[in-house]
């Protein structure tokens, strides 16, 4: 057999980044692995699961270099109840993290390994330290004990601390083509459908992957964002202005167009929120314990965070929110009428545009969703888009 037919090693679990796992496996199998390694690249494209291929291909015995996932090392590293297999993570909605659980761990990997021939230490995410947990953990980083992996995962390499950069490898991560976005979202919903029982529409899943950009993380996330559709319902809406002009552009609060804005940014979480669903979960858990020791004085917290929401729904945060992501789902749109095809699914019929228009809008549209982050009034700058569009049409 050929080195070219030579099939590419394959982690436990991994999906995609083949080129990364083949390099990975290399390394192991010549002893050449740097100790601190830090996986870069967008958020949801799997670099955490990535990571526990790595421990696996560390530490099992049956498949070295690899990992079978299969032999009960593989399978408590998939677990993360492996001995050796430590992860540190950030806490609450920011996900910073804290001084305090890094010098735990600092502390506990001057012991190790425990039972394997590696132990792996996950931070994640690494660009969210606190200063002083990088400061802590910067030593065992620098000088680990033979056997200890540091894996670190990020978005942002700019905000992880230069120091700890300079004593790492850094592999960037690309994201997953289609067809592999779509193996791990589809294995996903089928586990949660034998879980759950839950169902999933088959063109609300294909919105959702193309929307996703390469990231299955992202793109189950869509799939359980309650503003897909209302974000969608405002697209037609905007496309139906925009053929009617100016008297639906400033129709008042009350038109189709304004009302659709309204319920479509109502419905948008702020950045952030859907990434922090699972902690806000676990933390409604132990309210309810609190609850029957507490009563009086819970209604009372409601009550305040039900205000807060309130005032939340219109803040400019989630109006930005809910305009990028109206910007994407009409970008998505406008290059499936470039490619000929009819766009999105339940829009309105468009007026024939030739190619040099689409192209237009499409750069309007982008230069609006480069700006969102500045822009302190979101429906303004809306509604200018909406004129400059009108004008070249």
């Amino acid at each position: 057999m050929s080195a070219d037919s030579t099939p590419t090693p394959r982690f436990p679990g991994v999906v995609g980044h083949g080129r990364v796992t083949a390099m990975l496996s290399r390394a192991i199998a010549r002893s050449r692995l740097h100790h601190g390694l830090v996986f870069s690249g967008p958020r949801g494209i799997g670099k955490a699961t990535l990571a526990r291929g790595l421990a696996c291909a560390l530490t099992c015995a049956v498949s070295p270099a690899v990992g079978c996932g299969q032999c009960d090392s593989c399978r408590r590293m998939l677990c993360g109840l492996h001995t050796d297999f430590t992860v540190l993570e950030g806490q609450g909605k920011s996900r910073t993290v804290a001084t305090g659980p890094a010098r735990e761990v600092a502390l506990r990997v001057q012991h190790a390994p425990f039972e394997a021939a590696a132990h792996v230490i996950v931070i994640d995410p690494a660009d969210r330290m606190h200063p002083a947990a990088a400061a802590a953990l910067l030593k065992s980083i620098e000088e680990p004990r033979p056997g200890v992996h540091w894996v670190l995962l990020a978005t942002n390499l700019h905000d992880i601390l230069d120091t700890i950069l300079s004593r790492c490898m850094t592999i960037p991560l690309e994201a997953l083509n289609t067809e592999d976005t779509r193996s791990v979202v589809d294995a996903e919903l089928e586990r949660l459908a034998q879980a759950r029982g839950l169902e999933v529409d088959p063109r609300r899943r294909e919105l959702a992957i193309s929307l996703a950009g390469g990231s299955p993380g992202v793109a189950l996330e869509l799939l359980s964002d309650a503003s897909l559709e209302p974000t969608k319902e405002l697209l037609a809406a905007t496309l139906r202005a925009l053929e009617l002009g100016v008297p639906a552009i400033f129709g008042g609060d009350r038109s189709p167009l304004w009302s659709a804005w309204k319920t479509a940014v109502q419905a948008t979480p702020e950045p952030g929120e859907l990434a922090a669903a699972a902690a806000a979960e676990a933390e409604a858990r132990e309210e309810v314990v609190v609850v029957k020791a507490k009563g009086r004085a819970k209604k009372k917290t409601k009550k305040k965070a039900k205000k807060k929401s309130s005032k939340a729904k219109e803040s400019p945060a989630r109006q930005r929110a809910a305009a990028g992501r109206l910007a994407e789902l009409w970008l998505l749109h406008l290059r499936e009428l470039l490619l000929g095809r009819s766009g999105l699914a339940d829009m309105p019929a468009a007026t024939r545009i030739d190619t040099s228009t689409l192209a237009a809008h499409m750069q309007a549209i982008q230069l609006f969703q480069a700006q969102l982050v500045r822009n302190p009034n979101v429906r303004l700058s809306f509604e200018q888009l909406l004129l400059q569009l009108g004008a070249r049409s």
